[in-house]
């Protein structure tokens, strides 16, 4: 069986408690602004300049809300990810490239 992401990580986390693994997710910006003829939207130029995106956390801080393990272990992965840099456009284009099934 291949695995339905290009990057072989596993499609989606289990629900199960204790199953070893865990939920920690951030999410990001991504700006659009609307074409120059009006027609559709397009990726806003603050998107792809570089520099690291920006979070859409109010606190900026990746969670593990929805991690169904409730471990004090789970805590310690959440605050190690807060230390990881958010990716720039570029990277979070790759990132997608690489979560879609493979050709």
């Amino acid at each position: 069986m291949t695995n339905p992401r290009r990057d072989g990580h596993t499609p989606r986390y289990s629900y199960e408690p204790n199953d070893g693994t865990h939920y920690i997710e951030q999410s990001l910006r991504v700006y659009l602004r609307l074409s120059d003829d009006r027609t559709h939207w397009i990726v806003d130029a603050a998107t792809v300049d570089g520099a690291a995106l920006d979070s859409a956390a109010s606190d900026e801080c990746a969670t593990n809300d929805e991690c169904a393990c409730s471990s004090v272990e789970c805590d310690s992965i959440c605050a190690a990810a807060d230390r990881l840099p958010l990716p720039n456009g570029e990277e979070l284009a790759q990132l997608i490239l690489n979560a879609l099934p493979p050709r």
